[in-house]
């Protein structure tokens, strides 16, 4: 069904190089979490793992801008973002596939072509007009490249399953050609099937030098497909670990229980 066993449902990281550092947060602290600090580099699968309500989506929410954080820094690809504006990390180059796909990431009762291209409408339009062959085009291709499943984009993407919404939801963020991707649960509510694509999508984009956040509570996951690990505990940063053959689950979840690197509780 995947096209590999299921021992091996995650794609080998080689061909995979990090370059410089993308984005920078530096000590951000919000509502529900304190002096956050991390970087990401291109080509680089970086994970954020913790319990639920540990405040993994409030950091992320606060970086892409859907939420203001109280103090700190957010800077992508040399630019400082301001805090609570969205529209300005979009147009720096930062994609946010939200958490709850259904009710924030896509309009259910439209089209995978308008869902598709929701975000990228301006850049489709002139003088007011969108130019529906070049938005048509836009969507055929990304139906393609990431193998949605559907007769056609004007398909209702509430009809289709959890994974092609998904997977619908990462095409409207790469049609804006971002330099840093977030996806919190990325594979939550999907089959296995579908969860190999998305693994794959993810591995093939930073193969392509776009820098990955991968938000997840299956700490399979962030193992299988990241090359480091941030972990959160009540909205404190514990560890940020390189993810080797030689760390273990145990390792990463007692820093997810509040351990810190060195030993101590946060």
């Amino acid at each position: 069904m995947i096209g590999r066993p299921l021992d091996k449902q995650y794609p080998e990281k080689t061909g995979r190089s990090q370059g410089d550092v993308i984005l920078d947060v530096q000590n951000l602290t919000g509502e529900k979490f304190r002096n956050v600090s991390f970087q990401v580099h291109t080509g680089e699968v970086l994970g954020f793992f913790g319990l639920v309500g540990a405040g993994r989506s409030e950091i992320m929410r606060a970086v892409f801008g859907v939420d203001k954080y109280q103090s700190g820094t957010v800077t992508l690809d040399g630019k400082r973002l301001k805090s609570g504006d969205p529209a300005a990390a979009i147009d720096a180059g930062l994609g946010f596939c939200t958490e709850d796909r259904k009710k924030e990431g896509l309009a259910l009762k439209l089209t995978i072509l308008l869902n598709m291209t929701l975000v990228k409408l301006p850049f489709l339009s002139r003088i007011g007009w969108i130019q529906k062959h070049s938005q048509r085009s836009a969507a055929d291709e990304y139906m393609q490249s990431i193998s949605i499943k559907a007769p056609t984009v004007t398909q209702l993407v509430g009809n289709l399953s959890g994974g092609n919404q998904q997977k619908v939801v990462v095409a409207k963020w790469l049609m804006m050609h971002p330099k840093v991707l977030i996806v919190d649960e990325p594979t939550r509510g999907i089959d296995v099937g579908s969860k190999a694509e998305i693994y794959d999508i993810i591995n093939r984009l930073s193969k392509e030098g776009i820098g990955i956040i991968v938000v997840s509570s299956e700490i399979e996951e962030i193992l299988g497909i990241c090359d480091s690990v941030v972990t959160v505990y009540e909205g404190n940063q514990t560890a940020q670990l390189d993810i080797t053959p030689e760390l273990t689950r145990e390792e990463v979840l007692a820093c997810a229980l509040g351990k810190t690197k060195g030993g101590a509780t946060a």
